[in-house]
């Protein structure tokens, strides 16, 4: 993965910065997707159209909104597993297919939407598919990364999948390479300590993982 998005990274960064501006409200959004459902299936419709006036907002509840759901597993996907299975072996096709199985029940997954881009494209898939994928996996990026700037554990960033920490890494931040890793449980984020790089100066970033933490412990 990491070969793969530090390639592609000047992609990212090209048509997005880093701004952290956004307060993120993860219990106005719990509460959204339990008692407003019709809204947040509203919601995610936008978002599955790629419909290109979709709010910074309206991301987070689809991304963040996902971890609340009957269908999140946290860390715990077997599909997920065969998909890096499959692009361990360099076979684009079941990789498509596994990937495409992902997003019917999580379309939020960077790691589906990341190989379902890849492998489409190898696969000549159409533009608009393509397209499509490319679309969605930049925009919850940029989201991400709009509602915090991973300095310290009062502002990180926010991650429901464990794995999101690497696109954040190496697709966004254009971190080469990482030099330790370790849980703060005070505040359930990861400190990752890193060599800076020309997107982020600092030396150690920060990942809230307490939603995916949350749901394992569960």
């Amino acid at each position: 993965m990491k070969k793969y998005l530090l390639t592609l990274a000047t992609i990212f960064t090209t048509a997005f910065t880093l701004s952290a501006q956004q307060k993120l409200d993860l219990k106005l959004i719990k509460e959204t997707v339990e008692t407003e459902s019709g809204y947040y299936n509203d919601i995610l419709n936008i978002y599955q159209t790629d419909d290109p006036l979709i709010r910074l907002d309206d991301l987070a509840l689809v991304y963040y909104g996902q971890a609340f759901t009957a269908e999140y597993r946290g860390a715990n996907d077997k599909n997920e597993e065969e998909l890096k299975n499959h692009i361990a072996t360099g076979d684009h096709h079941k990789a498509y297919q596994t990937a495409k199985k992902i997003l019917v029940y999580n379309p939020v997954s960077l790691n589906a939407l990341f190989y379902a881009w890849r492998s489409s494209e190898a696969l000549g898939k159409p533009q608009s598919e393509v397209n499509s994928y490319v679309n969605k996996y930049l925009s919850l990026l940029n989201m991400i990364t709009s509602y915090g700037d991973g300095k310290s554990s009062r502002s990180p960033f926010y991650v429901i999948s464990p794995d999101d920490q690497e696109h954040v890494l190496y697709g966004m931040l254009e971190i080469t390479n990482i030099i330790e890793r370790r849980l703060d449980t005070s505040t359930l984020c990861n400190i990752i300590r890193v060599e800076p790089s020309g997107k982020f100066s600092n030396s150690n970033v920060y990942m809230n993982v307490s939603l995916f933490l949350s749901h394992t412990s569960n």
